[in-house]
């Protein structure tokens, strides 16, 4: 009985160690895997797509198949779908490069921490950064600045009192550390803050680290159902 105990022990840890070898053997460094817990990095939920873009295969040979739900899995028995439920599709399919789709998406929605094994939200600026890049011109996908030629958002004005057109006021807050990129101290913008804030000061739309020190006054500021429709 012991050595029976014995061989099927010895089986079942050969098979894991194939198995771990399969999937170490065929990672890379688009695919970083730690050989001796099989786990990627704790931020690889994150920064995935970047590997997965580099060489698909990569992924394959341990997650199965990205286009079939029915051969999803691979070794890892951990599915691309059980994420990515349509697919790997990163926009919708249809309708995103309108400025209604991904402005609203981008700008004003707060950006969504999440940690495995939280599927990531499309939300808010840092979320574009992750394909588009930084600076939204250096990431995976196709440059911001194609489209917006001026600046990651559209050119000016980019302040509409009758709603009509883009607004930034429609700018969730959340944002502004990505604002601050362009922004701090009221760089590359008309508009100065009256009173700069201290340094250290964390980047906000109306404390003097942007633009602006004081809130937009009330004649400018959208009523919430006529907000929800600003670009």
């Amino acid at each position: 009985m012991n050595k029976i105990k014995w061989m099927a022990g010895s089986c079942f840890a050969l098979i894991l160690a194939i198995l771990t070898w399969g999937c170490a053997g065929s990672a890379g460094p688009a695919a970083p895997l730690n050989t001796a817990s099989g786990q990627h990095p704790a931020n690889w939920i994150e920064v995935h797509y970047v590997g997965y873009s580099q060489d698909p295969n990569q992924c394959r040979s341990c997650h199965g198949s990205t286009t079939d739900p029915t051969q999803a899995g691979g070794t890892s028995k951990v599915s691309c779908f059980g994420c990515h439920t349509s697919g790997l599709v990163l926009h919708p399919l249809s309708g995103w490069a309108d400025h209604l789709q991904h402005g609203r998406n981008g700008a004003q929605l707060a950006p969504v921490v999440t940690a495995p094994p939280q599927v990531p939200v499309m939300a808010g600026f840092s979320h574009c950064q992750k394909c588009h890049g930084p600076n939204y011109t250096d990431g995976i996908a196709v440059s911001c600045k194609s489209c917006h030629t001026t600046a990651p958002h559209p050119p000016k004005p980019w302040d509409d009192p009758t709603w009509v057109n883009s607004s930034h006021s429609a700018t969730d807050q959340a944002n502004a550390p990505a604002c601050a990129q362009c922004h701090t101290g009221g760089a590359n913008s008309d508009i100065q803050p009256v009173i700069p804030a201290p340094a250290g000061t964390p980047p906000g739309c109306f404390n003097g680290t942007l633009c602006h020190t004081n809130a937009f006054p009330p004649s400018t500021t959208a009523p919430a159902a006529t907000k929800a429709l600003a670009h």
